[in-house]
């Protein structure tokens, strides 16, 4: 081979040599360059404009027309009525309780109840049931039904009525007790009247299971007696401070007056009027 072609030669893969390098370096810049947009991170995160906002697009002023079903109606109805009325039945809820455990009233004898009954102007001592239908016929005993500032419990050991005059006394102190709660959150709170009159029957059937009720003449008999037990709130913002303290006000107030005599005793406050 002669001089000129091996000088061809070699410049031809020179040539070549330096086509290969420079495609690999082209090559290897596109892999490795990223554009600055790319790289660049976004200073936050963006969410679409609501509807409202967006030129041209009214968004829909009424809701979807769908019929609710009768069941349906009568459950918005039921939600509605209990989000108005606050009230809750009296009863229902954790009644305060009255009793020497919770109030602090001064001792009576009971030998005073006992003379301060048979004292009564329409006082008689009830045996049985005779003598209770007797009382009734001649206006010496009156029934007795749920009034203002106090309710009647449901009586198991006595009967709805009283001497006329006791059952006035109690309606009075209803009235005192529900004006001294007036305007206030115990509003609407009632004493709860858990025993009135007895026969003598009931008492000696009572007396062989509770040890509080007395062997012998009972106040009960004569109609001259009631007992107060709790007090009925009528919805849970009322708590117990007021209306305890209000009854223990009420009781202390007609004791020291010279209206009525009280025994507290473990479940309720034992009252008998003086005449």
């Amino acid at each position: 081979m002669s001089s000129n072609e091996n000088k061809f030669y070699r410049f031809d893969r020179i040539l070549l040599f330096t086509l290969v390098v420079l495609g690999c370096s082209s090559g290897m810049v596109a892999l490795v360059s990223t554009p600055v947009d790319i790289i660049k991170t976004p200073a936050r995160l963006s969410f679409p404009e609501p509807l409202q906002k967006v030129k041209g697009y009214d968004t829909p002023t009424k809701s979807l027309s769908v019929t609710p079903t009768k069941q349906e109606v009568e459950d918005v109805a039921t939600v509605e009525n209990v989000v108005e009325d606050e009230n809750v039945p009296l009863g229902s809820l954790l009644p305060c309780s009255c009793c020497k455990k919770t109030i602090r009233v001064p001792r009576n004898p009971y030998t005073r109840h006992q003379t301060a009954a048979r004292a009564l102007p329409n006082s008689f001592f009830i045996n049985n049931d005779s003598d209770i239908r007797y009382g009734l016929g001649v206006n010496k005993l009156v029934e007795v039904t749920n009034g203002r500032g106090f309710r009647i419990d449901r009586l198991r050991h006595s009967k709805a009525m009283l001497l006329p005059e006791v059952r006035d006394l109690l309606i009075e102190m209803g009235n005192a007790y529900a004006d001294a709660l007036e305007g206030t959150d115990s509003e609407g709170t009632v004493f709860r009247v858990t025993s009135l009159t007895r026969t003598d029957e009931q008492q000696r059937k009572l007396a062989r299971r509770n040890r509080n009720a007395t062997r012998g003449e009972s106040t009960h008999s004569y109609g001259a007696s009631f007992d107060i037990a709790f007090m009925d709130r009528p919805n849970e913002k009322a708590n117990c401070s007021r209306p305890t303290r209000e009854i223990q006000k009420l009781l202390i107030k007609y004791q020291k007056a010279g209206r009525i005599l009280i025994i507290p005793e473990g479940g309720c406050m034992h009252i008998t009027l003086i005449r």
